[in-house]
């Protein structure tokens, strides 16, 4: 229910700012939250899995593994830091101030972090309801205004400075509600387990990259061969159906993750595939019910939106729904690789489809518009699923 309000509300604020704005901010929104995400990402480092996978193998340090990652966290802000100042004085970038900017990609990161943790310490309700102040919260303030206070709008510096005030609060409520955060003080810095954590990540984050690059490069590549217009058309359809992602991890993958993790370390091959079997049919169940849905309605809210752009190219968003479906399924086998610590096979899947995504973006964009990196977003993800089925099935006989 939680996350459900947060969903909801980005959803309105999308839907919204293509109504009562235009179609090009939309775009450039979009291309401002793709980059920070990535920055996020980049500056993160994947640690999160290296400790994220510690928490429910062991169940107990829980505050010694948040008190080494936030030291790890220290040094990667700093280098931060000179990145971010160097690249915006480098490319005359005025997006916002850089003190807004620099903390909001800390803030974010940390609340990403404790989101994480708290899914790791079986505590998923709290976990969303972090989630729902830090992604949902600031977008249900814009999205009042658009709705109830006359002649309302919004820059992307209003945007941002409600999303940092959030991220905010939400780290301070992760740190007061954290187990053991009492001890923290107490705890000492361990430099070998930051350091071997640091190797964890370096693959993951490898290819968290890789994905990240199938995610958001399409993007890019539609406001270089194409136009800001073009980027706001195709990123209206991947939110609308990246929300099926969205309700897919937080009511199912958030909560069976850590079950699929403990039947690797237990050997317990009936314990992986019963929830195995449980994602692959409620991502389903839930496509099928998003597409219906759609079609049922989308007549309804596209004539309020009153873009014609938009309904000419409604196919969009049944190609990313596919997609949506086998990006789903690949993490069933993705969580059997992580919990047998063999990351380095989900950088060669990632990596593959990752390539195989951007020669196709390059060769079907000027060919056929957005529709180019639709099939290109598709045809990724299939791959992807097929090479961790096969590296999960190559571990699996590895146990009898």
């Amino acid at each position: 229910m939680v996350r459900g309000l947060g969903i909801a509300s980005r959803f309105l604020l999308m839907f919204l700012i293509t109504k009562y704005i235009s179609l090009e901010f939309q775009g450039e929104y979009t291309l401002i939250i793709s980059t920070i995400t990535l920055l996020i990402i980049f500056f993160g480092f994947d640690f999160y899995v290296y400790t994220g996978r510690l928490i429910i193998k062991e169940s107990k340090n829980e505050i010694f593994f948040l008190k080494n990652m936030l030291v790890f966290c220290c040094f990667s802000y700093l280098i931060l830091l000179v990145f971010l100042w160097i690249g915006l004085n480098l490319f005359k970038l005025d997006i916002a101030p850089f003190w807004l900017l620099y903390f909001l990609i800390i803030f974010e990161h940390l609340g990403q972090e404790f989101f994480r943790m708290f899914l790791a310490l079986r505590k998923p309700l709290l976990a969303n309801i972090l989630l729902f102040i830090r992604t949902g919260l600031w977008a249900s303030i814009i999205v009042f205004g658009f709705l109830f206070i006359e002649d309302f709008t919004v820059t992307i510096i209003d945007i941002l400075s409600l999303w940092f005030i959030c991220a905010v609060v939400t780290c301070i409520l992760g740190f007061c509600f954290y187990p053991g955060i009492e001890k923290f003080f107490k705890v000492k810095i361990n430099a070998t387990w930051i350091k071997k954590g640091i190797r964890v990540g370096l693959t993951m984050f490898a290819s968290t990259i890789c994905l990240k690059i199938i995610e958001y490069s399409d993007r890019y590549l539609i406001a270089f061969f194409l136009d800001k217009r073009e980027v706001g058309i195709y990123a209206f359809y991947f939110q609308l159906a990246n929300i099926i992602n969205v309700v897919i991890f937080t009511m199912y993958i958030s909560f069976l993750y850590p079950d699929i993790v403990k039947g690797v370390y237990d050997k317990s091959y009936s314990k992986v595939k019963n929830t195995q079997k449980t994602i692959k049919n409620k991502t389903i169940i839930i496509a099928v019910f998003f597409g219906i849905g759609f079609a049922l309605f989308s007549s309804l809210f596209l004539d309020y939106i009153d873009k014609p752009e938009l309904n000419d190219n409604i196919m969009l968003y049944y190609i990313m729904l596919v997609s949506t479906v086998f990006l789903n399924y690949s993490f069933t086998s993705h969580y059997v690789i992580i919990g047998e610590e063999k990351e380095n096979l989900i950088f060669k899947a990632t990596f593959f489809a990752c390539i195989f995504n951007l020669i196709l973006n390059l060769a079907l964009i000027p060919l056929i518009g957005i529709y180019g990196s639709a099939i290109a977003l598709l045809s990724s993800n299939i791959i992807l699923l097929l090479l961790k089925r096969k590296y999960e099935k190559s571990l699996v006989a590895l146990w009898y």
